[in-house]
């Protein structure tokens, strides 16, 4: 099945106005919300079978897209923290209820 079509979730200037007042949305409110932001640490990477060799701002795919926020090598293991930007969900319980009538 073709993936869906992708969806940036940075937060509008009309988003960020609602919060705040416009100067302070601008200056204070980040693009994209804080849960959006995913860390990776050696485990999952192993888990994933990624290695570690990521720079800051490199694009990650994982049915979403994001960028590489921070990248943390020490002789304990590795972390990875990732700013989800775009991603596609679908529901699968709908999907597979679909394919069953």
């Amino acid at each position: 099945m073709p993936w869906s079509r992708m969806t940036d979730m940075a937060r509008s200037d009309e988003e960020k106005a609602e919060m705040m007042s416009p100067m302070e949305a601008e200056a204070m409110m980040p693009d994209y919300p804080s849960g959006l932001c995913i860390c990776l640490t050696e485990r999952e990477l192993d888990k994933l079978d990624l290695d570690d060799d990521v720079d800051v701002g490199d694009m990650i795919d994982m049915r979403c897209f994001g960028s590489v926020r921070s990248v943390s090598k020490t002789p304990a293991g590795c972390r990875i923290e990732i700013q989800i930007e775009k991603m596609s969900c679908e529901n699968e319980m709908t999907e597979e209820m679909g394919d069953e009538e």
